[in-house]
């Protein structure tokens, strides 16, 4: 995607299978920092545990440029992924400006 359409968009959505390895995971989560919209939410679908040997996992210190909100991994399973949320660091996103939205909380 071009920087154009990343900054369109205040959630990008990573499934778990970018990136067979973690530095090719961490190419991509750096392209989306690069071009996505300040104040941005990054929803990564992770792995944790035995579960790393399916899908490579996603750890919060390659989240370079993102404030990790909250981790969730799976207690069942049912899931065999985690969700990551992060957010772009560097201001609002485009619906809290235009909605009027102070806390910067989700």
């Amino acid at each position: 995607m071009t920087s154009l359409i990343l900054r369109e968009y205040d959630v990008i959505f990573m499934a778990s299978m970018v990136g067979l390895t973690r530095e090719a995971k961490a190419k991509a989560i750096e392209h989306l920092e690069k071009h996505m919209a300040p104040g941005a939410l990054l929803m990564l679908r992770s792995s944790h545990g035995l579960r790393s040997f399916i899908y490579q996992s996603v750890d919060p210190s390659d989240l370079k440029g993102f404030d990790v909100l909250t981790i969730h991994h799976p207690m069942t399973n049912d899931v065999p992924t985690s969700v990551v949320i992060a957010r772009k660091l560097g201001g609002k996103s485009t619906y809290e400006e235009k909605n009027g939205i102070r806390s910067g909380k989700i």
